[in-house]
């Protein structure tokens, strides 16, 4: 009665899953010696072979009738006249019949051939076609709603050698495809439908095409031609998406009926189950979830925040003084520094920012101990003091409220005299002194009153000489506010290196966000309003610090999530 799959088996036989996935290693070593297959399957007409072709009664393959010769349908032949093909074509080795039928189809005499083709472009560009069914072009079908129309674009279609991009260009470079695609009362209700075409209808791209905008848009897509197709597997929620690096175009993804990716699918790519005359256009709540947390738009939005970050070019001065100030609040909660302090007064002490980043420690300089500061050092999880100086990590609070702090200070060694640690307040001084020897101290502050700028120093100095003073220190913050969530910081998972210096201003990198995603500037409103938008995500961002990747700023992320906001917007979707 127990259903055991490989999934479940580790449950049951911890030993025989282990054996399976030796087996699953060894498999993919085999599968990797498998050479590539360097040909295409194809089927051949054999030389000098004539296939006879019959009629078969009521379609019953077992009572077949009279020869059919090769010929066009009489129905699209000229009254009276029905195009013949040769049996046989005596220059070829084969009977040559398709090729014949193939120029047949664009010599300009079928009647078809050239509308139809004009008929899809048509409604690739105006979102409904001349003729409704463009599967269906006999009795079944709807009659075209402009036939003069479609006769004329057939005609030039084929006398421009049957070339789809001067087609394409025929058609945009008309009236009728310029238009915008605004309302206008009075012509509505002359023509509800816009059956004449007074307004260009608004369209929103193709799945494939917005996925390969958003490549285009980051910098990021790559333009190769041919090669093997991508492959594409199911990410760790279940999701189709594409395997590895996503930067090929759409039409290079795989495609398998029973495993179409997610954000296609969402927009309405095709589906492969049945034929597909034409795409559907829906407007469902999945695409703005999509758009709102889809792995592959958030990686599109920090990748062009990268490009724009390299490339955005400054504003001018008076573009720059037009637009509001961002506020101070939005610097980074953490600082770290050194400072000397005075035992009859440990109320105060001075703080110095620590000058020299390695990657992974902030101190004096590249070696230890530094010529002018000594061993002073600090990281992630804790550091060192110098004789004269002590290690400070500084928290500025980005809110009025009542906070409280939890930690543990370790010194583990007998050697030395062990370390102190001491939270001193800029507002209201000593909060709390602890000594460590060669154990932990638990360091607990549990109401500190806190103002919008107060600065919270974390500070361990020696407790006598500077010999074996390495420490740990990890401090947890608790600020709970009178209105609004309470909010958290933890200083060993939020150290950082030195905030990355702009070369451009944020309202210089938000104008060419809109650039990049919208291929137009921003009107002087539409700055103004960006600009208060990333004052108030600096601002979040600075209050939930969780909400960002670990190592991001809340520059970049702001500049993020503009960009995601870009490209989630009608503009962005739609072609107008």
């Amino acid at each position: 009665s127990v259903n055991i799959s490989t999934g479940v088996l580790y449950q049951y036989l911890p030993k025989a899953a282990e054996e399976l996935k030796n087996f699953d290693k060894q498999i993919a070593e085999i599968r990797k010696k498998k050479p590539v297959h360097e040909f295409l399957r194809v089927a051949l007409e054999p030389s000098n072979h004539l296939p006879e072709t019959k009629l078969f009664h009521r379609g019953d393959y077992r009572q077949p009738k009279q020869t059919i010769t090769p010929a066009a349908l009489t129905v699209v032949s000229p009254e009276g006249k029905r195009h013949q093909l040769a049996l046989n074509d005596n220059t070829r080795p084969t009977t040559g019949r398709r090729l014949a039928f193939a120029r047949w189809l664009t010599s300009g005499q079928h009647p078809l051939v050239a509308r139809v083709l004009v008929n899809r472009i048509w409604m690739h560009h105006f979102g409904r076609a001349i003729v409704g069914t463009p599967g269906e072009f006999g009795k079944l079908g709807s009659t075209p709603t402009h036939p003069e129309l479609l006769d004329w674009l057939s005609a030039e279609f084929m006398e421009q050698g049957w070339d789809l991009k001067k087609l394409h260009r025929t058609i945009m470079l008309s009236t009728v495809y310029r238009q915008a695609g605004a309302h206008d009362p009075s012509k509505e209700s002359i023509d509800a439908e816009n059956h004449y075409y007074w307004r260009k209808p608004i369209l929103r791209i193709e799945a494939e095409t917005l996925r390969d905008r958003m490549l285009g848009v980051s910098g990021v897509l790559d333009r190769k031609l041919f090669g093997a197709p991508v492959a594409i597997k199911e990410d760790e929620f279940g999701q189709v998406v594409v395997s590895g690096e996503q930067l090929r175009r759409s039409l290079y993804i795989q495609a398998r009926r029973s495993q179409p990716v997610g954000m296609l699918q969402t927009f309405d790519a095709p589906v492969m189950e049945t034929n597909c005359e034409r795409r559907s256009n829906s407007t469902v709540a999945t695409q703005s979830l999509m758009l709102m947390n889809g792995g592959f738009i958030l990686a599109q939005s920090a990748k062009l925040a990268d490009r724009i970050a390299l490339e955005a070019p400054e504003l001018k001065p008076e573009e720059l003084a037009a637009l509001p100030k961002l506020s101070p609040v939005t610097k980074p909660v953490w600082s770290y520094g050194y400072s000397t302090l005075d035992e009859k007064n440990l109320n105060s002490s001075t703080f110095t920012a620590l000058p020299h980043w390695t990657g992974s420690s902030w101190q004096g300089g590249a070696k230890l101990p530094d010529a002018t500061l000594g061993w002073v050092m600090l990281r992630a999880t804790g550091g060192h003091p110098a004789r004269k100086y002590a290690a400070v990590k500084r928290w500025t609070a980005p809110l009025t409220g009542t906070l409280s702090v939890t930690g543990k200070l370790q010194h583990g060694t007998k050697n030395g005299n062990g370390v102190r640690g001491l939270i001193l307040s800029s507002r209201s001084g000593l909060a709390g002194k602890w000594i460590a020897y060669n154990g932990t101290a638990d360091t607990k502050v549990m109401s500190l009153k806190v103002h919008q700028g107060d600065q919270i120093d974390f500070i361990t100095d020696c407790n006598g000489d500077v010999n074996s003073d390495s420490f740990s220190w990890g401090v947890q913050l608790t600020l709970a506010r009178e209105q609004g969530p309470v909010l958290k910081w933890d200083s060993a998972a939020e150290f950082h290196g030195p905030e990355p210096i702009q070369k451009q201003s944020l309202p210089a990198q938000a104008s060419y966000a809109f650039e990049l995603a919208l291929c137009r500037k921003p009107t002087p409103d539409e700055l103004q309003l960006v600009v208060r938008f990333m004052e108030n995500q600096l601002m979040y961002l600075q209050q939930h610090p969780e909400q960002k990747p670990k190592g991001v700023t809340n520059a970049k992320q702001t500049i993020t999530n503009l960009c995601q906001a870009l490209m989630s917007s009608n503009e962005f979707l739609y072609v107008d």
